[in-house]
């Protein structure tokens, strides 16, 4: 005979008169940032697995047959994080970390591009 759980559920809260200040739940918010870290992770590893033979347009190609695009959502929150466990050994706090310095190297070359543009049209 099994053991029965003494965990008791808590009800959840129905926050549904919150109306337009209402949010979707936290893995909704952030299935962009997983879905762009998946692609990025996916991208470097596939250019050092190839090598000189990597071809960044044809990646890019199989990679939206593969998983579609964004906002397609083709796959659920939880595939996309399965698959980044099982390819990557990643979880959602590795995701998210990795799109955060993703944006802040992202930024910085905006910056220095800004910068040497600046430079240039001083000359």
């Amino acid at each position: 005979m099994p053991a029965k759980s003494t965990k008791s559920q808590l009800p959840t809260i129905d926050d549904s008169l919150m109306g337009e200040f209402q949010i979707n739940a936290f893995d909704e918010r952030k299935y962009n940032a997983i879905f762009y870290s998946i692609k990025d992770i996916h991208y470097l590893e596939s250019k050092r697995m190839l090598g000189e033979a990597f071809d960044k347009d044809a990646f890019k190609i199989q990679f939206e047959l593969t998983f579609g695009k964004a906002e397609d959502k083709r796959y659920t929150i939880e595939q996309l994080l399965a698959f980044a466990k099982e390819k990557f050994n990643l979880g959602m706090e590795e995701l998210l970390l990795h799109n955060k310095k993703s944006w802040q190297r992202r930024e910085q070359r905006q910056k220095q591009y800004a910068e040497a543009e600046l430079v240039e049209q001083n000359f």
